[in-house]
């Protein structure tokens, strides 16, 4: 979907604050611009899903590279935890 593309629906969730504080982390390790932006893109992946259920390899490959870079982030924020000491 490109940017062009005038967006005139909305959906709306209610997230506890460790969730939205959990989404703000995975946009920040993965680049997104906004959770809406991340969002948008879960729910892309979720609806070009196959119907077997299982996601295309290059969708599955994505994910294991954002989860990657989350843990990535992770261990360098414990790290400065640790040299901070």
């Amino acid at each position: 979907m490109t940017l062009f593309n005038k967006r005139s629906k909305m959906v709306s969730i209610r997230l506890s604050d460790d969730e939205f504080r959990r989404l703000r982390e995975v946009c920040e390790a993965t680049g997104a611009r906004s959770i809406s932006d991340l969002a948008r893109e879960a729910m892309h992946r979720l609806v070009d899903m196959p119907h077997n259920g299982h996601a295309p390899m290059e969708s599955r490959i994505e994910q294991l590279d954002q989860k990657v870079t989350s843990l990535q982030a992770r261990l360098d924020r414990l790290a400065q935890m640790v040299e901070g000491t």
